[in-house]
């Protein structure tokens, strides 16, 4: 006898661990692996909408692994976008105030409204008007001209809610991996349901009044 739609519903979804590690790595592409590719658009706009809102509300600096810690993690549930983002803030962004008598960096912070960074070496370098021009000098003199700070912090208010938005979105792209863990290709889908209706069409023999 045929499976009925109501054994077929009673069976558990299989664990997809392929499907699971795509969605960690980008919202949405697990459930383009399985088959899904409208759920993966709507999945992938609503996770990197929050995300991206919250970058444009509070900058690149919302994301940052020593100053915000605790919120970081709940941002790199997003994927790996969250520590190239951390990377550039700290590398390319930041300045590094270093002990002269050590070399030692001690600490990186967004720079002031009067500086800027070195580009070879991180550390600050003031920004001086010439000519109603802003300029700066690096260590091996250098000239950087117009000289802007390499960019500046947003309000409290704004940093905030950026931090809150992409952490929210790495919290939502949770429910979206174990969406996608467990999920069935739609193939399968597909399978089950013309089963499922060659079944309910298939003629009873001996039946009748």
């Amino acid at each position: 006898m045929p499976p009925t739609s109501t054994s077929q519903a009673g069976k558990s979804e299989p664990f997809q661990p392929a499907a699971a590690l795509f969605a960690a790595i980008f919202p949405g592409l697990g459930h383009f692996y399985l088959g899904q590719v409208r759920r993966g658009v709507l999945v992938a706009g609503g996770v990197m909408g929050l995300y991206l809102t919250g970058l444009l509300i509070g900058g690149i600096q919302c994301v940052d692994r020593k100053d915000n810690y605790i919120w970081f993690l709940g941002q790199a549930l997003v994927g790996p976008m969250t520590f190239g983002l951390d990377y550039v803030h700290h590398e390319h962004l930041k300045v590094r105030e270093m002990d002269t008598r050590t070399g030692v960096e001690t600490r990186r912070r967004a720079p002031q409204p009067t500086e800027t960074r070195d580009p070879r070496t991180g550390q600050p370098i003031g920004i001086a008007l010439i000519n109603g021009i802003p300029t700066a000098k690096t260590s091996d003199g250098t000239t950087i001209a117009p000289a802007y700070p390499s960019y500046v912090k947003a309000v409290p208010r704004s940093n905030e809610l950026g931090t809150l938005f992409t952490t929210i979105a790495g919290f939502l792209n949770v429910i979206v991996v174990i969406d996608a863990a467990f999920g069935v290709r739609a193939e399968r889908k597909k399978k089950v349901a013309a089963g499922v209706s060659r079944t309910l069409k298939a003629p009873v023999i001996g039946g009748g009044a």
